[in-house]
């Protein structure tokens, strides 16, 4: 599984339109080219702004680019996330990519523990399996039982940002996109969540992610890549 490749970032660019300002141009990409391997954890580093939560939506198909690709291996075939169609990237995403963003976005009135269980139970994982390992992670991530029936809206945000790492690694996908997964948590749960890490590259999983706690960084990565911000002419 080493040396296996499972991302791949080729000459990708990105700009934004925004149509309040007469259609001004504003570039947050250009040329970047970056690959990630089997169990290592790639740290994306650089000031704000300079793209790097976008180069993360990018690879997910969050965003649509102007040029480049960024390729996925998934089930062993490589997918340009920059041009795929939507049954491509549902499937992308729901068999190779974990996302955790900043934000806990969910349906409302959705228990704490189905939402964890969810990507399991959509790549075929036994239902009593699921819940099982769904309630080892809230476990690990110190959330109290008597919270898992009930739905996150009413929860902390520490408490939300917890149940997104929990959702986003449980199904243990191959890949795995991280945007300041530890912001607002203890140092308690940023050592969980640096452990969940060294777990995932442990099982072979390519991670991708944002740390601005730089412990946790120098915890987890094994190398950085640098992103600068884009010139306006560029």
């Amino acid at each position: 599984m080493k040396n296996k490749k499972l991302i791949e970032i080729n000459r990708l660019c990105k700009h934004f339109v925004l149509h309040q300002q007469d259609g001004l141009r504003l570039p947050v990409l250009h040329g970047v080219s970056l690959s990630a391997e089997a169990g290592e954890c790639v740290a994306v580093t650089g000031g704000s702004g300079a793209g790097k939560s976008t180069l993360l939506k990018c690879l997910y198909a969050n965003y649509r680019t102007q040029a480049g690709s960024a390729r996925v291996r998934h089930l062993d075939v490589w997918i340009d996330m920059a041009s795929a169609h939507a049954r491509e990237v549902l499937a992308v995403r729901r068999y190779t990519i974990g996302y955790v963003s900043q934000f806990l976005r969910v349906i409302p009135r959705v228990a704490a523990l189905d939402i964890v269980m969810a990507p399991m139970l959509a790549v075929g994982m036994e239902a009593q399996v699921s819940r099982r390992r769904a309630q080892v992670l809230l476990e690990r991530l110190h959330i109290a039982s008597r919270l898992w029936t009930l739905p996150p809206a009413t929860f902390s945000g520490g408490e939300q940002q917890r149940i997104n790492i929990a959702r986003g690694f449980a199904a243990s996908p191959p890949v795995m996109l991280l945007d300041e997964p530890t912001a607002a948590l203890d140092d308690a749960n940023r050592g969980a969540v640096i452990e969940l890490i060294r777990e995932a590259r442990r099982r072979g999983a390519a991670v991708l992610g944002i740390f601005h706690d730089e412990a946790v960084r120098d915890a987890v990565a094994t190398r950085h890549f640098e992103l600068h911000p884009v010139a306006a002419h560029a």
